[in-house]
């Protein structure tokens, strides 16, 4: 597929909050975190979004909320739809396409192409921060669906980057990466929107895509483990942020969180 034109501006000269998401992600997380953001932080938070509404775009200004965004749809992933339209004999392959399967059953998923479709929405905002950053640029990226509970602390920036490692599936995180403006930190950025640009551009997309070119790049670099805290799904009360993977977006201590910061 042809990656769309980028529209909108960063308006950030410091270090700064980054998070994308869709049109309906906006109204079920994006609302929320951008209020909890405000009212806990003085860090400002830029938001890259995909087919917004210009309710969405004016409730952004409104706030003060720097955004880019950028309109897809459906038909632009027929193609790498149709890549799995059967089982693959090959091995690997094999298990991309039950990735896929699986992920659509459970995101309730009307088509593959719905499924690529998201999937190019988590690959993508990291392409698009590569291109509206330079390499001086200090930036914690974070998960839409989450909320934002008190300041992020400052952390070194003797390393390239911070980023929690699963301890039970021995991967990477996406949900939460500390990019420290320094060293090889903004080369980290690019390398990984390069690998995963080309993958898009050759219709070439499954379920967990980005998580696999992470987990490949990520030890070429220099890096510490991200706390915990800013990135924590078990809900502890002194973490920094709070995040709803899966299942935890129906967790009742989640959403009486999230309705504190409704507008």
């Amino acid at each position: 597929m042809i990656i769309p034109q980028l529209q909108g501006n960063l308006n950030q000269e410091k270090f700064f909050i980054y998070a994308a998401c869709d049109e309906n992600y906006f109204d079920e997380f994006g609302r929320a975190l951008i209020s909890s953001i405000q009212q806990n932080s003085i860090v400002p938070l830029h938001l890259h979004l995909y087919n917004p509404r210009p309710d969405q775009l004016e409730f952004c200004r409104e706030r003060l909320v720097s955004v880019t965004y950028e309109n897809v749809s459906i038909n632009d992933f027929t193609k790498a739809s149709e890549r799995w339209k059967s089982v693959p004999s090959d091995k690997t392959e094999k298990i991309r396409y039950d990735r896929i399967m699986t992920s659509i059953t459970k995101g309730q998923d009307k088509s593959k192409a719905e499924r690529m479709m998201k999937t190019y929405f988590a690959c993508a905002r990291f392409i698009r921060l590569a291109e509206i950053i330079n390499s001086k640029k200090s930036v914690f990226l974070m998960d839409i669906d989450a909320i934002f509970r008190k300041e992020l602390p400052k952390l070194s920036n003797h390393v390239d980057f911070y980023i929690y490692k699963n301890k039970k599936s021995d991967q990477f995180l996406a949900g939460g990466i500390y990019l420290t403006g320094s060293g090889n930190s903004f080369d980290f950025l690019q390398e990984y929107a390069t690998m995963l640009r080309n993958e898009i551009e050759n219709d070439y997309l499954y379920w967990s895509l980005d998580q696999d070119i992470l987990d490949k790049i990520v030890p070429k670099y220099r890096y510490k483990e991200l706390p915990f805290s800013m990135i924590d799904w078990n809900m502890e009360p002194n973490s920094y942020i709070w995040t709803a993977k899966g299942k935890r977006k129906e967790l009742a201590i989640f959403i009486n969180e999230q309705k504190k910061y409704r507008p």
